[in-house]
């Protein structure tokens, strides 16, 4: 028995018999400190050794160096009973080559690095990693809790090449909530409606783009929800409208479209200057301008439903002269537009939420496997 070993173990009822230094790594033999235990079939307590089989399993490296415990697997006989219980170890998982706590600093590595970079550094395969890591994920239970306010968006598994993931967002507490291997609205919907229906029907508000699947969604999913089209992907569109018109002017060069789409209330004075100069000889797009700051002023001004109501379809009537298409989208979907003005709910969480998850997939040079990618973006982004 060596007091600092079983100190620096720190496993209950343990004791460390030997230490030696193998190639590369440290082995660890231990006994236990009980002679017998209860008996799971009966519970009487038995002391009668039937036979150990030891056990080789991975533990947490001490300085630096990988560490195993050779650990004696006891077995039983209860003469109560006359069954041949074996024993249970809190500190491993049945017929695991792990302890939990090492288990549980691979899912936590996991989340900071890539799969190769901690197989690198522990010394093991990807796959062992992985499944490692999807094993603990899969233990760890993820509550929605009870928000009322929910982000539905999308993004790309590839760059360029669809693969479009769909995710949901808890807007109250700024977290994820699942991750969609599709963005079609019968599978996003199958697979939300496995939520309980006390937590669906708790919803009060879903923000999304104009995408017209998502009505459906919610519509099916959060029966109580009202649908908020997202502010920024409304100004997005507008912004959009009014570069293309700067291009169809054949004003080009990014300081133009620059001066063009940032807000007016951050320009500096040069800046100011130079817009006015842009501007002077081209009264279609200084009014196309204007309409964009006045779309601005609208989101930031107005308190109610109503008042945006009123605002918004004195808007359309010039909107439509100067931006065609995008202001008949917008006309088309202008009551969830003003839903926005209930609560001023966006979408702001989900795009930050979006960025981390771009940041993830970067470091992860993307994902061949989405279950494992839902996993780690969970694991990660899930409060």
């Amino acid at each position: 028995m060596d007091f600092h070993l079983d100190s620096l173990l720190h496993l209950p009822f343990v004791t460390v018999l030997t230490c030696q230094q193998q190639e590369g790594f440290i082995l660890l033999t231990l006994d236990f400190i009980n002679e017998g235990i209860s008996c799971p079939h009966c519970q009487t307590y038995t002391d009668n050794l039937h036979q150990i089989r030891p056990i080789l399993v991975r533990d947490l490296s001490i300085l630096g160096q990988g560490v195993y415990l050779k650990v004696p697997r006891r077995q039983f006989i209860c003469s109560q009973c006359g069954k041949y219980p074996t024993e249970i170890l809190n500190f491993i998982d049945r017929r695991r080559n792990y302890t939990k706590r090492y288990e549980e600093h691979i899912y936590e590595k996991v989340k900071e690095l890539t799969v190769e970079q901690v197989s690198k550094n522990e010394q093991l395969s990807p796959e062992q990693v992985q499944n490692i890591f999807q094993r603990i994920a899969k233990q760890k239970k993820k509550d929605w809790g009870k928000p009322e306010r929910l982000g539905l968006d999308e993004f790309s598994r590839q760059k360029g090449q669809g693969n479009l993931v769909t995710v949901l967002s808890n807007l109250d507490e700024g977290s994820l909530l699942e991750v969609i291997d599709s963005h079609k609205s019968e599978e996003i919907i199958e697979v939300l409606k496995q939520a309980p229906i006390s937590i669906r029907e708790n919803i009060k508000e879903v923000c999304v783009d104009m995408w017209g699947g998502f009505k459906k969604v919610i519509t099916e999913v959060f029966p109580n929800a009202l649908v908020v089209i997202d502010r920024f992907h409304v100004m997005k569109l507008v912004h959009k409208a009014l570069n293309h018109l700067r291009l169809k002017l054949k004003l080009k060069g990014l300081k133009n479209r620059y001066l063009l789409l940032k807000n007016k209330v951050n320009l500096t004075e040069e800046e100011k200057k130079d817009l006015g100069e842009l501007l002077r000889g081209y009264p279609c797009l200084s009014i196309a301008y204007e309409l964009k700051e006045e779309l601005r002023n609208i989101y930031e001004n107005t308190r109610t439903v109503k008042e945006g109501l009123k605002k918004l379809k004195k808007w359309l009537r010039l909107a439509r002269v100067f931006f065609g298409k995008t202001a008949e989208t917008l006309e088309l979907h202008l009551q969830n537009i003003c839903n926005y003005f209930l609560n001023r709910t966006s979408n702001g969480v989900m795009e930050g939420l979006n960025n981390k998850i771009k940041l993830i997939l970067r470091q992860s040079y993307g994902f061949s496997n989405f279950k494992f990618m839902r996993e780690k973006l969970l694991a990660c982004l899930f409060k």
